[in-house]
């Protein structure tokens, strides 16, 4: 290989390299596991400093230097790793989806993680719920407040505090045995956010997760759907 080739060729590799090192060091968007509406990012899953809705990175080191310095969110404070036995995350992820399948999924036509499970109390081919959902569990990074209709951070670090939710969404949009629509459904869950503000001084703040499916008649009056979220 000729001289100039052969600079040629270790310059191509080093920016190259140069350039790959550089991409793989920026931050990615939260996406968290469900495309849901009003939750971005997945603690488990996604990058700790990924970009938010803000477009500014998760305030990991915020995070880990106030539960270092204060007593913000409990009144008294003991550092997960001071504790002889940490709960692996993804043992609580199991154990919320089991609860899940055997509270509602037994008698319904969601599928998720199992596959679906008939009901001895329902007619055969029958399924108890006109829509098909899906589920999973998520820790979700950022919210949209129920009370204030901003975004929140949601408080994640591990092994100290993960605020694991289970998610249920619509995976069809008309329902399996009557001419109708489906129609997502929502419930507050109540997260560790930040920063503080005027309907959040104690640090908690309400943000609805996707609950499941309703189906309404497409030829019935246009009667609104009664919502299970409280009135603020």
């Amino acid at each position: 290989m000729k001289p100039n080739m052969r600079i040629l060729f270790h310059t191509t590799i080093f920016i190259s390299i140069f350039f790959g090192k550089v991409f793989a060091k920026l931050p990615s968007t939260c996406k968290g596991s469900g495309n849901l509406k009003y939750l971005w990012g997945d603690a488990l899953t996604d990058d700790p400093e990924c970009i938010g809705p803000s477009n500014h990175p998760y305030p990991t080191d915020a995070i880990r230097k106030s539960f270092k310095s204060s007593n913000l969110w409990f009144g008294n404070f003991r550092n997960g790793r001071s504790q002889k036995y940490t709960i692996d995350p993804f043992h609580t992820r199991s154990a919320l989806l089991a609860g899940f399948e055997q509270n509602f999924v037994g008698s319904s036509s969601r599928k998720g993680k199992s596959s679906n499970v008939p009901s001895s109390n329902t007619c055969e081919g029958m399924p108890s719920r006109l829509c098909k959902t899906r589920y999973n569990t998520t820790a979700p990074m950022y919210g949209v407040s129920l009370t204030s209709g901003q975004p929140v951070t949601i408080v994640q670090k591990f092994p100290d505090l993960l605020q694991q939710v289970v998610f249920e969404v619509c995976d069809s949009s008309e329902c399996d045995l009557m001419r109708g629509e489906c129609t997502q459904t929502y419930v507050p869950y109540l997260f560790l956010v930040i920063p503080l503000g005027p309907v959040t001084l104690t640090g908690q703040d309400y943000v609805l997760v996707e609950s499941g499916c309703v189906c309404r008649p497409k030829n019935s009056p246009n009667i609104p759907i009664t919502s299970t979220v409280p009135k603020v």
